[in-house]
């Protein structure tokens, strides 16, 4: 990503006021340097912002306090532990890498499709040269170099993203085409495809002007806007759902088009949602400011039942469509909605055992599929975890 194209995504995140995205490659070394230096190192994306679902961490933020945080009971009783709700149908996972087609010493997947097929990532030096690729059954394919910072994947293996200048595109049947901007709009952020090729997004324009929008991967220069102007899109289920948010409160939008707000935490001014599968969405709200700064705490809702919960974690990255959370707290974890988890298991030959030294991502709407990252020796390389009953 190049410094012009970091000022452009840095200003449309501005304008557009959705959440910060999922890491991607820029957060991966970004992650690796704080680790070993404690500090921030210059020369790196400062602001990564098409992998699709943002990562709860302490952000630069103004308003007013909010509520503090309620105590954050333990996972599980061992954090090294495997719970399941069934005990007769344990769940075993297995870690193996993905191959990289380039060279790069950042290499991280980032996406998975519903089925857990579509696997899609990164490969880069993480400054200016980052490639996306998309692998098929474990099958490496590099997407034309105007295809940069994918979002998502869908099970017909349709990759859609966002070019460093704002302009929206869908990589599918193995062609690349770009997606419309609505008049009266500058830019906008794609960060979600489902299975019909629906494509949710949002337009942004001057000032702070901005409105959910919906492409199709079948004719990418046509759209729909959702909503009102104030509003924005950040994913979209397989039946059609959008979800996002209006003036600040997370917001559904239905097929139809019918909108209506969802719930925010008891005490908690407002809130916003990231990503959702199947009848789940996560998103964050405000916590308590520190020193300037407000750590984001975790939420999910519901979609089926409208209900909210905060989350006991420092921070969730993804959810399937069973409910289970994808908590990457330095060593990734799966969170069933009963509570029981089961911790994600490294590679044999990776040596490194500091928290960090695995990312984890996207994960399938069946639970079974994680994608992420592994780093050692001063690079990542990407990896997927294949788990089953």
């Amino acid at each position: 990503m190049t410094t012009l194209d970091e000022e452009r995504i840095a200003a449309l995140l501005r304008s557009a006021q959705v959440p910060e995205p999922r890491v991607d490659v820029g957060r991966a070394v970004r992650d690796g340097r704080r680790r070993r230096q404690r500090r921030r190192v210059g020369g790196v994306a400062a602001v990564t912002v098409l992998a699709g679902l943002g990562v709860v961490g302490v952000v630069e933020l103004g308003g007013v306090a909010s509520p503090s945080a309620p105590a954050r009971p333990a996972v599980a009783a061992s954090p090294t532990a495997v719970a399941s709700a069934a005990a007769a149908q344990p769940v075993t996972c297995e870690a193996s890498w993905l191959p990289q087609p380039i060279n790069g010493s950042v290499a991280v997947a980032n996406g998975v499709d519903p089925t857990g097929r579509y696997i899609v990532g990164d490969i880069g030096t993480g400054n200016e040269d980052g490639r996306v690729v998309l692998w098929t059954d474990g099958r490496a394919r590099v997407l034309p170099a105007s295809a940069r910072h994918a979002a998502a994947v869908n099970a017909r293996g349709d990759v859609v993203g966002t070019d460093g200048d704002g302009t929206g595109w869908v990589y599918r049947n193995g062609k690349l085409r770009f997606l419309a901007t609505p008049p009266g709009y500058q830019a906008v952020l794609v960060y979600a495809v489902n299975g019909r090729g629906d494509i949710a997004g949002t337009a942004s324009g001057a000032g702070e002007s901005r409105q959910a929008v919906l492409w199709s991967a079948d004719r990418p220069q046509e759209y729909r806007l959702i909503g009102r102007p104030g509003s924005a899109a950040t994913a979209i289920t397989e039946d059609g759902t959008v979800v996002g948010s209006m003036d600040r409160l997370p917001y559904r939008w239905t097929p139809e088009g019918t909108g209506a707000a969802l719930a925010v935490p008891d005490g908690y001014p407002h809130a916003s949602v990231d990503s959702a599968h199947g009848g789940w969405a996560i998103g964050m709200v405000p916590g308590e400011p520190t020193g300037g700064a407000v750590q984001m705490l975790p939420v999910r809702w519901n979609l089926r039942t409208g209900a909210v919960t905060l989350l006991p974690f420092p921070g969730a990255s993804a959810i399937a469509g069973t409910g289970d959370l994808l908590v990457d707290d330095g060593a990734p974890l799966v969170v069933a909605p009963d509570g029981t988890s089961r911790r994600l298991p490294g590679r044999p030959e990776v040596r490194a055992t500091e928290a960090g030294t695995y990312t984890a991502s996207g994960i399938s709407d069946d639970a079974l599929t994680v994608v992420g990252a592994v780093y050692e020796n001063e690079a990542y390389r990407p990896l997927v975890w294949r788990c089953r009953r």
